[in-house]
């Protein structure tokens, strides 16, 4: 029986991962800051039919509360086959107003808190010879954009540990999939962190289902992609990117720069998650 860990499960692309793993044959160990919205999805995923749901409230901004996590998981659950680092979220504004002590607590958040997971899972999963990881990245993971140097670095990075990872463990029965949505019609854009001269970062209409993303999960392990692009204006933006990356990052900072100039700040680098 499946026994699954999934970070940032309270609400948005954790949740929706959450709901598609709630059957019969899977158990679910899920991680978030929000007690109360936890306990509403662990009641949800029970009445979709998962065989068991254990929830804990923690802030991965504290440094070893990755591997604390995980450690947790293999004493409720008494195993690990899946872990899903998805826990996240935005700072946007010019890099100049994003201070170093932010910059380390999205890192703590966003990367090292899914580093220290990844290194407290590896030698569990390695003794059994199976098992997945999973990191939530994004498509600035793959092309940074202005305004969001401190996000698109901790993205950058789980790309970069997804491709490393996946050929140290290559032929361990351990799999690797990086996943990169678009922007996605979630909490994330209203709880991002905006600097004092940035405004809204607020998107208005709507992105791709949360759900799609959490179906791309379920089909990358199942299949063992390592690396999934879900919007087709994210793989044309990567490939236009191999081809003028010159091109790209200028047409890039001028319409970011020219939208920084708008009173309601709403680039379309908020699109992307």
């Amino acid at each position: 029986m499946p026994k699954i860990l999934i970070t940032g499960a309270s609400s948005g692309i954790g949740e929706a991962t959450a709901y598609a793993y709630s059957n019969p044959e899977c158990e679910l160990f899920l991680v978030a800051r929000r007690e109360q919205r936890l306990t509403e999805v662990a009641e949800a995923c029970l009445k979709k039919g998962v065989s068991r749901v254990v929830f804990k409230a923690r802030d991965l901004s504290v440094p070893g509360q990755g591997a604390s996590i995980v450690e947790e998981c293999l004493e409720e659950l008494g195993g690990l086959n899946l872990l899903i680092c998805n826990a996240g979220y935005g700072i946007y504004g010019p890099l100049q107003e994003v201070s170093p002590q932010d910059m380390a607590r999205i890192w703590q958040v966003n990367f090292q808190s899914g580093y220290e997971s990844i290194y407290a899972a590896v030698p569990h999963l390695m003794k059994q010879n199976e098992g997945h990881i999973v990191l939530v990245s994004s498509v600035i993971g793959k092309k940074a954009f202005p305004y969001a140097a401190s996000y698109c670095a901790t993205k950058f990075a789980q790309v970069a540990i997804g491709e490393a990872l996946w050929g140290e463990l290559r032929g361990t029965g351990v799999g690797v999939s990086v996943i990169c949505p678009g922007y996605t019609a979630t909490e994330f854009q209203q709880s991002a962190q905006n600097t004092a001269s940035q405004g809204s970062w607020n998107r208005p209409g709507s992105g791709q289902d949360s759900a799609a993303v959490a179906r791309a999960i379920v089909s990358a392990v199942r299949h063992k992609k390592r690396e999934v692009h879900l919007t087709l204006p994210g793989r044309i933006l990567c490939g236009l990117n191999r081809i003028s990356p010159f091109l790209v990052n200028h047409v890039a900072a001028w319409v970011l720069q020219r939208a920084s100039k708008k009173e309601d700040r709403r680039q379309e680098v908020g699109d992307i998650r």
